[in-house]
């Protein structure tokens, strides 16, 4: 019996998912690599003094933070010696929407698939950059605390949306971005599969 094209494409994602993954998860530093170069620029520029260096060690991001404790147990910045405050954290944890955007891509029937995997790409950098910006600035916020929230004059309400962005880039970002940027590269196979999708498109 001839399947139809949405089983098909079910079948394609789902023997493709394990594969994307595993790519994903063993090239992690070929995609962290620009993503944490970006999320650093934007921190420097942002918030200026407030990180030494963020860096990668395989697939765990450093941040080398601005701040340090001195004799009395205070945090200060900038650091009174080399004992400054680091931080370890996992950027898989929002990236894993990389591979599932390129599963979809892949099982999408298309003559331009490479073409659409860099357009992919391209697009899904800023939003983990997003992801990876807030994550690092969380912790600065509420890790390093009162003295980072010093340095940068932060008020309540900043912190509250640093908070939102984390949980949103942390949460929301991975599960959505790779469906809101596959159906916009694919409008026309969605149509295949939905014809009466047309009408809402079109508009």
């Amino acid at each position: 019996m001839r399947q139809r094209p949405i089983q098909s494409f079910i079948i394609g994602v789902l023997l493709l998912l394990p594969i994307t993954f595993a790519l994903w998860y063993w090239a992690a530093v070929v995609h962290l690599a620009p993503l944490t170069w970006l999320t650093e620029q934007l921190l420097e520029f942002n918030f200026p003094q407030s990180v030494l260096w963020l860096k990668l060690d395989e697939s765990t991001l450093i941040l080398a933070s601005n701040f340090g404790v001195d004799a009395s147990g205070a945090i200060v910045s900038p650091p009174v010696s080399d004992d400054l405050m680091g931080f370890h954290l996992n950027p898989l944890i929002y990236t894993y929407s990389l591979p599932l955007l390129f599963a979809l891509i892949l099982a999408t029937p298309s003559s331009n698939k490479w073409q659409q995997l860099l357009w992919a790409s391209f697009i899904w950098l800023p939003v983990a950059a997003f992801s990876m910006f807030f994550s690092v600035l969380k912790v600065l916020s509420f890790d390093v605390g009162a003295a980072f929230q010093q340095q940068q004059t932060l008020s309540n309400w900043g912190l509250d949306v640093i908070a939102l962005a984390y949980q949103t880039g942390t949460l929301i970002l991975p599960m959505i971005a790779p469906l809101v940027i596959w159906m916009a590269l694919n409008r026309g196979f969605l149509l295949t599969l939905a014809p009466q999708l047309q009408r809402v498109l079109a508009h």
